[in-house]
C-alpha cells in the first residue's frame, strides 16, 4: 500500500498493510534527526518522508505560534510578542528551548471591546505560510495522507488571550464574555481551516486541552456548554466545503466523559491517547468502531528513559491495544525532547513499528 491509502484505510476501520506511522519532536530533535538523515529540516515534510511517516503535518498557522517566535517582534533581549498581542519569553533547559506566554491581551476587560483578531488571510501569510503548504501538498498530496493544523481551537485560545486562571473564574462569573470572544475564535479558525480544506489536505486537526492526568481541566458540562456546540458548527461548516474531509482532536489528559460527545458530533480520530490517563481497552471497546485513535506511545517515560527492551515492548502493547480491525496510527503522545537517550530511542521506535506492525 501507499503511505496515503494505509492511513485511509486503517480510518475506514479496516485492515491495511500495517500500522500508519507519524511522530512529533521538537525542533533541536528535527534538527538531529536531519543531519543524521542529510535532510534539510527546514521543510518538515521531507524530514517526515524521510522517516517512513505515514501521515504528514502542517506548521499550524494562528494562535499555535504563540509557543513559537517565528514572525513575532522582538520586545527586547528576553521578551517577544505576535500579531494577537500575546507576550511570551525564551526559556532555555539542557539541550533545547520553549517559549513560555508571560503576557495576555485580554488580561484587562476592558480592553475587549477595542481588541481585534489580526487577519488569517493576510497577504503576508498567504505569500509565506500557505504558499509552502502548497508546494508540499502538491509534492507529497498524492502519496501521503495530509494534515492541517488548527489548534488552539477555543479553550486554550481564551486561555492565551485571557490567561487560564481569569478564564476558569469567567466560565462561571462571566459566560456572555466567554461566549462572544470563544465564538470570535471559531471565525478567526473557521477561515485558516477553509483555507487549508482549498489547499488539499485530507485532515483538519484541532486541538484545546481539557485533560489533565488526573482528571478534567473543567466538567463535562461545561465543555457541553461552552465547547461541543463550535466543534459541531465547525466540523458541519468544514464539511460544506469538503464532504470527505476528516477530523482530528488532540487534548491531552483524561477526557473520558465526553469521548461519546466528540463522536456524536463527527470526530474521527482521538489524539493524543496519553498513556496513563485513560482506559485504552475500555476506549477501543467503546469507540474502536467509530474513532481511529493517533498516538498512544509515552513521551514522558518510555521515549526519552526507556531501554530498548522498553521501547519494543510498548510499541507491541500499543498495536495489540488498539491495533485490531484498524483505526490506530501509532505516534508518541507528544514531542520527543532532547535527552541522552532520545534520539536512539527514536530509531528504535521506527523500526519495532516496522518489525511488529504488520498485519
Amino acid at each position: 500500500m501507499y503511505h496515503k491509502e494505509r492511513v485511509l484505510t486503517a480510518l475506514e476501520h479496516k485492515t491495511p498493510d500495517r500500522i500508519p506511522v507519524t511522530n512529533r519532536f521538537t525542533p533541536e530533535i528535527a534538527g538531529q534527526l536531519a543531519r543524521i538523515l542529510a535532510i534539510d529540516s527546514r521543510d518538515s515534510f521531507d524530514l517526515e518522508v524521510g522517516l517512513g511517516h505515514d501521515m504528514l503535518v502542517t506548521k499550524e498557522i494562528g494562535l499555535v505560534n504563540a509557543y513559537s517566535i517565528e514572525g513575532n517582534r522582538k520586545v527586547d533581549d528576553h521578551h517577544y510578542i505576535d500579531d494577537f498581542g500575546i507576550t511570551k519569553k525564551i526559556v532555555n533547559y539542557q539541550g533545547g528551548s520553549y517559549v513560555e506566554i508571560v503576557g495576555n491581551p485580554l488580561e484587562d476587560l476592558n480592553k475587549f471591546s477595542l481588541y481585534k483578531f489580526p487577519d488569517p488571510d493576510k497577504q503576508e501569510i498567504l505569500k509565506t505560510q500557505y504558499a509552502s503548504y502548497r508546494k508540499g501538498i502538491e509534492k507529497y498530496g498524492n502519496t501521503h495522507t495530509i494534515v492541517g493544523g488548527v489548534t488552539c481551537t477555543i479553550f486554550e485560545g481564551v486561555e492565551m488571550l485571557r490567561g487560564m486562571e481569569r478564564i476558569m473564574m469567567d466560565l462561571v462569573e462571566n459566560p456572555d464574555f466567554i461566549e462572544e470572544l470563544m465564538d470570535k475564535l471559531v471565525d478567526y479558525h473557521f477561515r485558516v481551516g477553509k483555507r487549508l480544506i482549498e489547499l488539499g489536505v485530507d485532515i483538519i486537526y484541532i486541538g484545546d486541552d481539557v485533560g489533565m492526568q488526573t482528571g478534567m481541566l473543567i466538567s463535562p458540562e461545561l465543555w457541553r456548554k461552552f465547547l461541543k456546540p463550535r466543534y459541531d458548527h465547525l466540523f458541519r461548516e468544514w464539511k460544506k466545503i469538503n464532504k470527505n474531509i476528516f477530523f482530528a482532536l488532540h487534548s491531552d489528559g483524561y477526557i473520558e466523559p465526553i469521548v461519546g460527545d466528540l463522536c456524536e458530533i463527527g470526530l474521527d480520530i482521538l489524539n493524543p491517547v496519553q498513556p496513563g490517563t485513560m482506559d485504552d481497552r475500555w476506549l477501543k471497546k467503546q469507540f474502536g468502531k467509530k474513532l481511529t485513535f493517533w498516538g498512544g506511545m509515552d513521551v514522558q517515560r518510555t521515549i526519552p528513559f526507556g531501554t530498548p527492551e522498553d521501547i519494543v515492548s510498548e510499541v507491541k502493547d500499543r498495536i495489540e491495544v488498539f491495533g485490531p480491525d484498524g483505526g490506530f496510527i501509532i505516534s508518541p503522545a507528544h514531542n520527543i525532547q532532547v535527552n541522552p537517550r532520545s534520539i536512539d530511542n527514536t530509531f528504535i521506535y521506527y523500526c519495532a513499528c516496522n518489525k511488529y506492525g504488520r498485519y
